[in-house]
């Protein structure tokens, strides 16, 4: 299931917060504004009525006939928003504006406001109901009013969106700012590092599940340490009274006489022998396990490749070649760490290896480890399994199945990576594991 980001989450959802209100808060601007204006209008509709009643009756009153209708010529061109028509109580028309028509003010005569056809009509009488005075305005206009001064209002609340999400974008981020440190404190923890984490400025609804999250670390710690304790104590108790039937079993095999005796003697010797290695691959594997796998002192890798590799070569293994840079290659690892790591991996090309192959052993300048040896290629289930413990891909070739076990548990260790190829890189057959150092411990001096 893919993950979705907390801070894009409380973004989105402010700024749809934020939009909505804004949007709510407009449409009840723009009621309470209609009603307003209406009011407004209104009250102008029927102050220009009221005004024009009595000059329209002394204009009615000093023509020669007043019955008949006069449409009063505009003084320049212009629109006229208000018209108006006076009537007499038979309900003729005996004065109107330039503009207006008869049939928009087909309502009855009766004093008040009305609308028909979509204008505003307000009628007052005069002379005791004998005259009356209708004008009307079109509602049209009130809207586009009414629209005009929403757009005006919105105009800067649209400006300000922008403004609104940079700031909860800023704000969201300072929020979250502590929870992102605090998983990134989490995600910079070794493999073996347990120790509880003690962030600054986690929020309060958060630090249940810190608390959460540290009790569960204490708690695989003490299970892991207690695990590794019993590994190292029991490889370490083992290995006195292993050399000792070693001995013993050695100087019996001297001793028998009969070939038959001899031969079970030797063999008895051998499963004593793949014990001790057994019990010494424990060890390296409680070492593995632990969290002291960085220094704070820069190791010399080279140094120590060079000396492991003399160490091959002058026990009679001829067919390893050593590749170091011109460089001095340094990294904050355990000496004893990784001289383990290397020698489980010379060790298992030696024995999974063909006889008399070469044994290519390289280390480049970025902190790539490379060990390839010449075999028939493994297939992909094998490949997979490799790292698992006590998993041999041969039952008839020796070993216990830890080796690479143990060198996946000391690169997760020290904060690599490691990839097991087989074919090897450029070729059709063998065997390659490629083990990337964590290159911010690595620094470069000249030999």
């Amino acid at each position: 299931m893919k993950s979705i980001s907390l801070q894009k989450q409380l973004i989105l959802r402010l700024l749809i917060l934020v939009t909505c209100v804004w949007l709510l808060g407009l449409c009840l601007a723009g009621i309470q504004l209609n009603k307003e204006l209406n009011k407004t209008f209104d009250s102008a509709l029927q102050e220009t009525a009221e005004r024009i009643l009595p000059l329209a009756l002394v204009e009615i009153f000093n023509r020669e006939d007043a019955k008949l209708l006069q449409q009063l010529p505009a003084l320049s061109a212009h629109e006229e928003r208000l018209t108006y028509q006076v009537r007499n109580v038979e309900g003729q028309v005996l004065l109107q504006s330039h503009t207006a028509r008869q049939k928009s003010f087909s309502i009855p005569l009766r004093d008040g406001f009305d609308s028909q056809e979509g204008y505003r009509i307000f009628t007052v009488s005069a002379v005791q109901g004998r005259y009356f005075i209708q004008v009307a305005e079109p509602l049209d206009k009130r809207r586009e009013a009414v629209m005009h001064t929403l757009l005006n209002l919105a105009m800067p609340l649209l400006l300000l969106l922008p403004l609104c999400l940079l700031m909860a974008i800023f704000l969201v981020r300072q929020v979250i700012r502590p929870v992102r440190q605090y998983g990134t404190q989490l995600a910079q923890r070794g493999a073996g590092d347990l120790t509880p984490v003690t962030p600054g400025n986690l929020p309060h609804e958060l630090e249940p599940m810190r608390q959460a999250v540290n009790q569960l670390m204490r708690r695989l710690q003490t299970a892991l340490e207690s695990e590794r304790h019993f590994t190292a104590n029991a490889a370490h108790e083992l290995r006195t009274p292993l050399a000792t039937l070693m001995a013993q079993a050695q100087r019996l095999e001297k001793t028998l006489g009969d070939e038959v005796s001899r031969l079970k003697a030797g063999q008895l010797v051998t499963t004593l022998n793949h014990l001790v290695n057994l019990s010494d691959k424990l060890l390296q594997l409680a070492k593995a396990d632990s969290s002291a796998l960085l220094t704070d002192k820069p190791q010399d890798l080279s140094l120590l490749l060079s000396l492991i590799a003399d160490e091959y070569q002058r026990s009679g293994v001829q067919n390893l070649q050593l590749q170091l840079p011109e460089q001095a290659i340094k990294a904050c690892i355990d000496a004893d760490a990784f001289s383990i790591l290397v020698k489980n991996l010379i060790e298992n090309a030696i024995k999974h290896g063909e006889a008399n192959s070469r044994i290519t052993v390289q280390l480049s300048v970025k902190g790539e480890l490379r060990v390839v040896n010449a075999c028939e290629p493994l297939n992909t289930d094998q490949l997979s399994r490799l790292h698992e413990r006590f998993f041999r891909a041969s039952d008839s070739l020796p070993g216990s199945g830890l080796g690479l076990a143990i060198v996946d548990a000391l690169v997760k260790g020290m904060g690599g990576q490691i990839q097991l190829l087989s074919p090897a890189s450029n070729s059709d057959r063998g065997f390659e594991a490629v083990i990337q150092l964590p290159i911010q411990f690595v620094t470069i001096q000249p030999l």
